[in-house]
């Protein structure tokens, strides 16, 4: 008998146990066996330290699902694609944005959605999330740019203390001077020059105005001259067109009975080369030929 309440209360015991086990990874280990999951995929470029398996997932800082997997992409080494899994329904729209957070003073990583708006399209699940920059990528980048401008100013320094090395060199301090010696004498014979172009301008303001005033005359004058000179030669040209026509109009019967008579001649002159291509000794060696008449 006692061996067997043994086994009783060791069975409870058990079966105890076993229930407040499931109760704390129900409720403390947040397992909910039961609740649909949506999983997505997040293209990291760089490193993911600190994330692993079972990182918590947050949409703008409310918890919604778990990192599944954590893989490096198939197409490029430098790329980590990571699998999450997210409650049904979580609205992640299009553009929504995957950024790497820090949690705590682990220094353990957790994935952060942000930046999804009502007006954009849902992302169907298992499509892949677009990454985000966060603050700290964001400095890291304006670092990096700093570095490198900062780099190019010093080469940019270098290069002008080299030029001024060069210029207080002793073997060029005389070729300096001579260089500014000679500036200073074209700047001050450019003065000279403009004053005296000055001085020239005022004194003949007045000539060069009655010039242009007598060339605008005399082109004004000129324009007038070739418009009537035109206008003469266009009525000339019409009369002597209405005179032409006036002659042909008269002479008619005379001028068709000339075309008539060049056409005979020609129609002669024809049969000449005719005869004389077919017996050529005819003009040579032949008698008298006949006369002929023109019509």
């Amino acid at each position: 008998m006692t061996s067997k309440a043994n086994k009783i209360r060791i069975g409870l015991f058990t079966v105890t146990a076993a229930a407040l086990l499931a109760i704390v990874l129900v409720v403390f280990g947040g397992l909910r066996f039961w609740e649909k999951k949506d999983r997505y995929t997040v293209m990291f470029e760089g490193t993911v330290m600190g994330l692993a398996p079972g990182a918590q997932v947050f949409l703008n800082g409310i918890r919604v699902g778990t990192v599944d997997d954590i893989a490096l992409a198939e197409h490029d080494l430098r790329v980590v694609a990571v699998s999450i899994s997210v409650a049904a329904g979580t609205p992640i729209r299009t553009d929504t944005r995957a950024l790497l957070q820090i949690a705590g003073i682990t220094g353990l990583r957790v994935i952060d959605l942000r930046d999804g708006s009502f007006e954009a399209a849902r992302l169907a699940p298992g499509s892949a999330i677009p990454q985000g920059a966060t603050l700290l990528d964001r400095l890291e980048l304006q670092a990096r740019t700093l570095v490198d401008e900062s780099a190019e100013l010093m080469k940019r320094a270098n290069r002008i203390v080299d030029h001024l090395d060069a210029l207080v060199d002793p073997e060029n301090t005389a070729a300096v001077k001579q260089v500014l010696d000679s500036s200073r004498t074209a700047a001050a014979n450019l003065a000279d020059a403009s004053a005296s172009l000055k001085l020239l301008v005022r004194d003949n303001a007045a000539a060069l105005h009655r010039t242009i005033v007598a060339a605008g005359d005399s082109a004004r004058r000129a324009q007038e001259v070739i418009d009537h000179q035109v206008s003469d030669l266009l009525e000339n040209t019409g009369e002597l067109v209405l005179d032409l026509r006036g002659l042909v109009r008269d002479n008619g019967p005379a001028v068709r009975s000339a075309v008539f008579d060049l056409r005979q001649a020609a129609r002669s002159f024809k049969d000449l080369t005719r005869e004389v291509k077919a017996q050529p000794s005819r003009l040579l060696f032949g008698g008298a030929q006949r006369e002929r008449r023109l019509p």
